[in-house]
């Protein structure tokens, strides 16, 4: 599950009060520990994170709780991952992307793979995204880029859709953070749950 929050003590507070729910039967979620801590390399350095779990007891599953500049099964936060992904959009190599952000270049290839085989799903959850927060008036959306190279057009999307987020829900910390939230953790490549906004 992930969430949009500006520090881990709103998680907590919203955990607390019952405000967040299952994403598969729709009941609050309990308090349920800690998972174990980890570090997570962003622009300005090392964060260390010890993530909250929560426990659904109707379904009997935990889920982990990550605040959304940590991007899902990823060392790297969700600043650094999405720069890779608009160099990458602009033309630029997976080694001039690793020497700009001091990533090993097998990690970055890594993660332009796993971006450009899901492209295809990444501008659909953008795409639902921004047409949640600003539906379009009728036809075809000239926000929505359509052409070949999809993955250009998932991180355009994507871009549109965060855009339309921040206008609606205001300029709350980070707004690249939007990006893992409205697509579920697709910039990782590997989504489990669906989007949580």
């Amino acid at each position: 599950m992930l969430l949009a929050v500006d520090s881990l003590e709103t998680l907590e507070a919203e955990l607390a009060a019952g405000r967040l729910r299952c994403p598969s039967c729709g009941r609050p979620l309990a308090p349920w520990g800690h998972a174990r801590e980890r570090d997570v390399r962003t622009l300005q350095g090392v964060r260390s994170l010890r993530p909250r779990r929560a426990l659904c007891k109707p379904c009997q599953t935990t889920r982990v709780l990550l605040p959304a500049w940590s991007v899902p099964r990823r060392r790297d936060g969700t600043e650094v991952i999405l720069s890779a992904l608009v160099d990458a959009a602009r033309g630029a190599g997976h080694r001039t992307i690793a020497r700009r952000l001091g990533r090993p270049p097998g990690t970055v290839r890594g993660w332009l793979r796993r971006a450009r085989r899901g492209a295809g799903q990444l501008k659909h959850w953008a795409t639902v995204s921004l047409y949640r927060f600003e539906p379009p008036d009728r036809g075809l959306d000239p926000r929505v880029p359509c052409t070949d190279a999809p993955l250009a057009d998932a991180v355009q999307t994507l871009g549109q859709a965060i855009g339309a987020a921040v206008r609606r829900h205001g300029p709350h910390g980070d707004p690249l953070q939007w990006a893992v939230v409205l697509t579920g953790g697709l910039i990782a490549g590997r989504p489990r749950d669906p989007p949580v906004y």
